[in-house]
Parts: C-alpha cells; sequence; structure tokens
C-alpha cells in the first residue's frame, strides 16, 4: 500500500476514519431530531461516499445540478432531489428520463419554472414531485410571502405531471416556525396537503427540527472544511478532507510557495480573516493568497522563525471551502493512520492510502 508521505501534489486526501465519523455522527444527531437525512452529494461528488451515507440511515440523497443526478442515477441512487430551477428545454428532456428511472423532486419558486416542468412531464407520461423554495434571506431564489407559496402551490396541485410535495429552504432559519404554519394553516384550507418540508444547512438541523421539518439537507459535514469549523459546527480534527502539497519556494521573506493555487483550492477566502486554508502541520501559518498554480503562505505568526517549512516539505492544507475545492480534482485518495495518531492531530506519516476514488460528478455544471 502507498504512504500519503509518498503521493505527487497536489493530492485531495480524506481519512477515512473522520469521514465515517462524520457521517455517523450527523445521522444520528438527525436520528435523535426524528428528521430525515437528505445528505447533499455536492460536497464529496462521489457515489461510494454517498452508499456510505445511505448505509448509515439517509432516506435519499441531494444533488445540485441535473449532471449530478445522472452520475448518481447510473450508480444505483433512486430518490434524488434537485433543490435548483431548471429552465429550459434540453434540461426538461434530461429531468423526464431521469424521472422515468428514480423518483426525482425538484425545487421551483415560481409558475414559470412549475409550468415548464408539468408540461414536459405531462407529455412524457411521467411525474416529478415539487418543491417550493423558500427565501431565507440569501436573495438568491424563493418565495417571499406565505402568500406566494399559497398561490404557486394552488397551481402545481392542480398542473398533470407534477404533484405538490412541501417546502424548501436553505438555509434554515428560525423565521421559518411561523412561515410553515403559515403556509401550513393556508394549504390546510385549499385542502392542498402539505407533506415535505426541506430544511438545509450542515449545523443547522436543530433550526430545521424547531421550524417543523420533515427532513434536512446536509452537505459539508461529510469531509467539514475550514469554513464550518469558523462557524462552530466542528472541529478541527474533525476535518476530513485536506490537500496535500508542496512547498516549493521560500525565498520571500515571511513567506512560503506551495504548489497549490486556484486550479486546487478554491478562491473564496473567509470574509472575515482573509485566511484561504489552514496548515496542519503548522498552525501559526495560513495560505493567505494565490494565483493559478502558486499558494502563498504567510509565515507572520510564526513565533519561532526557524520552524519554517522548507523546500521540498509536504504539508497539508484544510480548505475553507470543502465543495469548491472538490470540483477541482479528478481524484481522491482515502486513507487511514497506521499507528498512533499524533496528539496534535497532524499526520504521523505512516498513513497508508486504502482507496482511490476517481470523482465522477466533478464538473457537472450543467
Amino acid at each position: 500500500m502507498q504512504r500519503v508521505a509518498d503521493l505527487d501534489t497536489p493530492s485531495m486526501v480524506v481519512d477515512l476514519d473522520k469521514l465515517e465519523a462524520n457521517i455517523q455522527r450527523l445521522q444520528a444527531s438527525l436520528d435523535s431530531l426524528g428528521l430525515a437525512n437528505r445528505p447533499h452529494i455536492k460536497t464529496h461528488k462521489i457515489p461510494a461516499i454517498g452508499h456510505m451515507q445511505i448505509a448509515a440511515g439517509a432516506k435519499g440523497i441531494t444533488c445540485q445540478k441535473l449532471g449530478e443526478a445522472e452520475i448518481f442515477a447510473d450508480a444505483g441512487f433512486d430518490d434524488i432531489l434537485i433543490p435548483y430551477n431548471l429552465v429550459g428545454a434540453p434540461k426538461m428532456e434530461r429531468l423526464t428520463r431521469l424521472a422515468r428511472r428514480v423518483k426525482m423532486t425538484v425545487a421551483v419558486d415560481g409558475a414559470v419554472a412549475a409550468r415548464a416542468i408539468a408540461e414536459a412531464c405531462d407529455a412524457a407520461g411521467v411525474e416529478v414531485t415539487l418543491l417550493i423554495e423558500v427565501d431565507t434571506g440569501m436573495h438568491r431564489a424563493g418565495v417571499q410571502s406565505p402568500e406566494d407559496a399559497q398561490t404557486l402551490a394552488r397551481s402545481i396541485a392542480d398542473s398533470p405531471g407534477v404533484r405538490f410535495g412541501g417546502l424548501m429552504c436553505y438555509p434554515t432559519k428560525p423565521a421559518m416556525v411561523a412561515f410553515h404554519a403559515e403556509v401550513r394553516d393556508r394549504l390546510t384550507r385549499d385542502g392542498i396537503p402539505l407533506e415535505q418540508f426541506s430544511g438545509g444547512g450542515t449545523g443547522a438541523q436543530q433550526v430545521s427540527k424547531d421550524a417543523g421539518c420533515t427532513e434536512h439537507r446536509s452537505g459539508t459535514y461529510s469531509y467539514n472544511d475550514l469554513s464550518v469549523w469558523r462557524a462552530g459546527n466542528c472541529e478541527l480534527d474533525q476535518c476530513a478532507m485536506s490537500v496535500l502539497v508542496t512547498v516549493i519556494s521560500t525565498s520571500c521573506p515571511g513567506f512560503s510557495t506551495i504548489d497549490g493555487g486556484s486550479k486546487t483550492f478554491t478562491n473564496d477566502a473567509l470574509q472575515t480573516t482573509g485566511v484561504n486554508g489552514y496548515v496542519r502541520e503548522f498552525p501559526e501559518i495560513y495560505l493567505e493568497k494565490m494565483s493559478e498554480e502558486h499558494g502563498v503562505l504567510n509565515l507572520s505568526r510564526l513565533t519561532d522563525a526557524s520552524a519554517r517549512p522548507r523546500v521540498g516539505d509536504k504539508i497539508h492544507v484544510i480548505p475553507n471551502h470543502a465543495c469548491g475545492t472538490t470540483n477541482l480534482h479528478d481524484v481522491v485518495y482515502g486513507y487511514r493512520a497506521h499507528g498512533s495518531r499524533p496528539a496534535d492531530g497532524t499526520l504521523s506519516g505512516d498513513e497508508l492510502i486504502e482507496v482511490e476514488w476517481p470523482v465522477p460528478a466533478r464538473g457537472k455544471i450543467r
């Protein structure tokens, strides 16, 4: 078996023990709250990990785009939610093909998208469940009021080819308690059942429970990342994914350069810190800036200047955003620690690669 330390760089690596623990931890949390688990696969984009989530108790999966759904349907997943407005004839054709094979649910926030799906499904002789997306403050999509939700639900309920399933939001916010209650009351008077309320967000499962959700969608929890840690929703040692990189230059005073830049890491820096990544082996060092093939480590916080990484050293960087970083890699290497783990959570050098996963759903932007 190959050692992680012997991989060429940059390479995305996943600690399998931490991955499995993360999957089990969230499943146990949702089970205790009585919420169904519908994990979002856009974080890992790997069917094998999706099957681990189903085996742990998940009821189905969430895919952001049809391309992801097609990959996962081919891999045996038969209950898929796309929480996204699908617009255009090519997407209608692909959606109806999927609906012939698996149970498909799609979120909409307006009559145009709902009508297009209904007409396409009716013509194809299939049925798709529609959820109404509610805007909880991101202002990217979603109905704005219970009245809007009621009007759209009435239209969906009267349309052949689709069935009204309920509501969907991201992220779940406390305001959804009153919103859900009012929509439910309005639809009860209309004789329209509101069976499903899909909440979302890693760390927001209790809010989903309080809001009356029936299921919860989390994605990043499988890997965790620096943004989840900063939000207080995981420990650093629960971050299962990192990117192995090599230090290639120490010529610039106060900085070191690694062989991974914006083609290796997503470049959405944390707004409050300007930090693009955390270095496991050097907690005082952080990934500050990137160009396409260069990542620049800021050494200004080092208390011992002699402890800086040297050219040729391999280090592990936990990215800000696991989902976007995964989308940049063709392969993920899953490893397990052999022997005792260092107390500080760094790697011992004895980690052995157990599995090499292709990432078949990366780049599926359509």
